[in-house]
Order: structure tokens, then sequence, then C-alpha cells
């Protein structure tokens, strides 16, 4: 039944369709010579593309997904808007200083050499930051405690753990060696060949052969540095001052854990006569403000030789990444050659705590005890010093840094009076020899202001005042240092310093007894081919002696060359 319904309607359906779709087409057909009809939605086509779609079919390339940024984390986010207001974030290269940036070869020359960045001058802040990481760079401080990576060690800390023989030894990578020879003049050698030893001078041509070697290797939880430098002068005219000089720095460290570290530090120097010519504190790298005045003696006097051991060991701590706490403990003695100058031994003992305050600011207190024993026993002085500390970074080019505190000391020796006239004609001696008992108060205060002017330019200026075995002469007494240096590289090749600061010793057995030192240095090198340094310094150093008039000044005149086979380099 449904098939012959079916059948019946088929022919209907198929007339319906043919007339509708022929409907469509004829309805839907534009007329001869009328413009096609373009939808609302679409382009209008050009001439251009009308000609390229009657030459051929166009291709269109598919056009791939756009790649969107990753979302920032909230820590990312908050890390950019602390950045953007932080001086010491990391700055883009664009905002970097022109020495700062790093030099990439051209896209287009691939073969061209990277050049490699400028070394720090000794002394700045971008120097100290190359340091390994140590407690005398400050506590090593993440963003939270929780964290171990991306360490920032703040602004330095003024540990006063160093001497003389060991001004803030650079960082050193490679092993390497070099030798030099140099041409002198010296004015005013003082008692060279007289009787009178402090006031005739006389002037004399110099000869000097130099070498050094230095060097740092690193293990898994230990750490060994050398760094040794010895000298011989030869002069034309004054033979006193004929002889050899040698200064050695041994370190080493050791990780127990990773908040848990020991350092052990011997420096020692045997320096004749001409040893003491120039001043030390002109030397490049060396900060008063950071040396430990109380085991390493400042100004000598006197042109004679001495001799000078200290060894240190030292217990770092980091509690936290915040936090950290150094115990050191050291045994030193100086020896000195010359009538009426007394060598001394002596130990101190010293601790102190630094904390992370925020970004830019590190706070601390320190304690430190030290004792002295003069030869013979003709004086024996204890002293104790407490203070605080604090270091502020002005931005990533600007430090201040500081301690403050004051210092107990307690003298008991041996010092000679006159003697009444009454008593001197029974006796027959117009002097005595008394044991005396004198405790006084000083301030103790360090000071630092480092200023880097990019990776060429760097200036600071220090202020010391502290106890100090004094110079031979006398013995425990104050001393106060004040000095400026300006360090810079230019024309690629050339290094140049400038230095300048007064010294004072002042006794503190009750004795009116002063010394002063007014020194200045400055001195060029230049890089020369095949890993050879050309060098010229000029120096000068005047003393002025309580009850001496007449000390002449010192002036010194140096050229010559180094030459090393580099970095990494033993043989």
């Amino acid at each position: 039944m449904r098939v012959d319904r079916i059948r019946r309607l088929a022919p209907g359906l198929l007339i319906c369709g043919t007339v509708c779709l022929g409907a469509s087409f004829v309805y839907g057909q534009q007329p001869p010579g009328a413009p096609a009809a373009i939808p609302a939605n679409a382009n209008p086509v050009t001439q251009d593309q009308k000609q390229a779609e009657d030459n051929g079919p166009r291709v269109v390339e598919p056009k791939l997904p756009s790649e969107k940024p990753p979302t920032p984390t909230p820590d990312e986010v908050r890390r950019k808007q602390v950045d953007a207001y932080d001086p010491l974030a990391p700055q883009p290269e664009d905002l970097r200083l022109p020495e700062d940036r790093s030099h990439v070869a051209n896209d287009k020359d691939s073969t061209a050499p990277i050049e490699r960045a400028p070394e720090p001058l000794p002394g700045s802040i971008a120097e100290s930051n190359l340091k390994p990481p140590d407690r005398d760079a400050g506590p090593r401080v993440a963003d939270s405690d929780d964290k171990s990576d991306d360490l920032y060690s703040g602004p330095a800390v003024l540990s006063r753990t160093y001497t003389l023989t060991r001004p803030m030894a650079e960082r050193q990578i490679a092993w390497t060696w070099t030798v030099g020879a140099s041409e002198n003049f010296t004015s005013g050698l003082i008692g060279a060949s007289s009787n009178n030893r402090v006031t005739h001078t006389e002037d004399s041509f110099g000869t000097a052969a130099t070498f050094s070697f230095e060097g740092r290797h690193s293990w898994e939880r230990d750490e060994l540095g050398v760094d040794l430098h010895a000298m011989y002068n030869q002069y034309s005219s004054a033979t006193s001052y004929n002889g050899a000089n040698a200064i050695l720095n041994l370190d080493y460290a050791h990780d127990f854990t990773r908040r848990l570290q020991l350092n052990i530090v011997e420096s020692a120097s045997i320096l004749s006569q001409n040893g003491t010519l120039t001043e030390p504190l002109t030397q490049a790298g060396a900060s008063p403000a950071n040396v430990n005045l109380g085991a390493s003696p400042t100004l000598q006097v006197f042109d004679t030789s001495t001799r000078q051991s200290i060894t240190q060991i030292s217990l770092t701590f980091r509690k936290t990444s915040r936090l950290s706490f150094d115990y050191q403990g050291s045994v030193f003695g100086v020896d000195r050659e010359g009538q009426a100058l007394y060598g001394n031994s002596g130990y101190q003992a010293q601790t102190d705590v630094s904390y992370r305050l925020t970004r830019k600011t590190t706070i601390g207190v320190y304690y430190s005890y030290l004792s002295y024993v003069f030869a013979h026993h003709v004086s024996d002085s204890d002293a104790e010093t407490a203070g605080l500390i604090y270091s502020y970074a002005f931005n990533r080019n600007m430090q201040l840094r500081t301690r403050g505190g004051v210092a107990r000391i307690e003298n008991q020796g041996l010092i000679t009076v006159p003697v009444d006239p009454v008593f001197a004609a029974l006796i027959g001696q117009n002097n005595a020899v008394i044991s005396t008992y004198h405790r006084s108060y000083i301030s103790d205060i360090s000071a630092e202001l480092v200023k880097d002017f990019g990776r060429r330019r760097t200036a600071n200026i220090s202020y010391a005042h502290g106890v100090s075995p004094g110079n031979g002469a006398i013995l425990t007494s104050t001393q106060q240092v004040i000095s400026g240096a300006f360090g810079m590289s230019f024309w690629r090749y050339y290094t140049g310093s400038l230095s300048a600061g007064r010294t004072t010793l002042n006794a503190t057995l009750g004795v009116t007894n002063q010394y002063t030192s007014d020194f200045g240095s400055l001195s060029f090198s230049r890089t020369l081919p095949h890993n050879a340094t050309a060098n010229l310094m000029f120096s000068y150093r005047r003393y002025t002696v309580f009850g001496v008039p007449g000390v002449q000044p010192q002036f010194i005149v140096s050229t010559g060359f180094t030459w090393g086979p580099g970095e990494g380099r033993l043989w």
C-alpha cells in the first residue's frame, strides 16, 4: 500500500524540484554588463588582485595561532614591582653604564670575538661583589629564609680582620707568577751614613727586582689561596738600605656544612731597612677603615728591619639567610731591630653578629679583647672594645660602612721620671724608673664611603681611630688614620691611582709623645703585549716627631716593567 503511494507521488515531487531549481538559477544570475553583487561583509577586490586571480589560482597561507606570553606568577609580578623601585636590582641592558654593558658580537659577523669586560678596580664595590662569598662581605641573604639560591650579600661590613700584609685579598682564580725590574730615586734617607739618625738625610739611586706568585683553587668543600711578594733593593750610595723584603699570605677555608665555615689565615712579612720607605696604606685596595689596627702597626717612623707574623682562625655560622655569627682568635708578634725600639707579641679574641635588616641595610654588634706583651715586660696592656656595626647602600654604586664603639685600655709598665735634685745629689742619678698603672677610655671608630663610577673609576674616603701597639718608640697608643683614594682605568690599556692621608700616634701610658706621618702616592701602569706591564710611581712621606725638629721628608720616584706568562700558567 505504501509502495503504491510513493510511486504515485514521485512524478509530482520531481516536477516541483525541477521548477524550484530553475527559478533560483534565473533570479540569481546577473544581467550581462552589470557589476557583480558584493556582499556587505566582503572586501573589495582590487585590480591587481583581479589580475592575479586571472593569471592563476592564488595560494593563501594559513595563519598560525598567535602565541600568548605566559601569564606571570604572583611572585614574578611582586618581584618586578619591587625591582622597579630598588636601586640595587639588576638594571636592564639599556639602562646600565656603558662600561658595565656586555660587549656582544654583531649578528652580521657571528665570528667576531666577544670582548671581555674589564676587571673591577681594587677597593671598588664591584671588586668586593666578585669576591667569594665569605663573612667579610656581610651575611648572604636570599628573598626568604627558606631559599638558598640567588643570594645577595648586601653592603659590605667592616670586619677589621685584615692586616697591612693582607689588605682585602683580591679575587684570584688561576695560578700565576710575575717578575719585574725597576729603577728608583729616593731622597731623605734617614741616618744612612751618620750618627744623627733623625736630622741627617741623603739621596740615592737604586735598583729593584721583584717576584710574585699568587693563585686560588677551590674544591667541593675546601679553598686554598696563596699570595707571595718578594723584592730586593740595592742603592748606589745609601748601601745600608740594601736588602730583601718578603710578604706571604696563606688562607684556607673549609665548609663543614652549608651554614658553618672555618677560615685560617697566616700572614708573615720580613722587611729590611728599605721595606718601610713606601707607606703601605697607599697601595691599591688597602683601606685603613678595614685594617685591624690592634694587630697591625701602620706607622713605622724609623727605617729599620722588622719581622711580623699573625695567625687568625675564625668560625662563621649563618643561622639564617639574614643572621650570621663570627668567632675569631689570633696570635701575633712584631720584632724590630734598632736601639730603643721594642717589639711586642699578643693575642686577640673577637666576635661579631651581623643581621641583614633590609636589602640596603646591615646592622650588627662586635666585641674584642686584646692583650699586648712588650719586650722585657717594659709594658703590658689589655684592651676591651665593644660597639655597633652599620652599613648602608645608597644605590648599587655607593656604600657607607661604619663601626663605632668604646675601648677600655689598661696599661702597666715602666717609665722614666726625673728625680728631685736633693735625692739626685744623694744617689748620683737624675732619673729613676718606676712602675705605673694607667686606665683610659678611647673611641673606636671606623668609617668608609665608597663610590663607583662604573667599572673604570672608583673613589673612597676612610677614617679609623682605635688601639694600636705603637711603632716601637712609643708602645700601646691611640692611632688615627684618615685617607682618600681615587682609581681609574682609561684609554683601554692605562690604569692610574691617587691616594693621600695622615696617620697620628698618641701614647696612652700617661706620656706626652706623638708621631705624625703625612703620605701621598700617584701611580700609573700600562698594559703591554705579551703579558707585560709598564709602571710609574711617585710617593711622598713626611714625619713630625714630637720634640725632634728638622726631620726631612722623603720623596721616591720609581719606574719599571713586570712580566708574567698569564693566568693559569706556572711555567
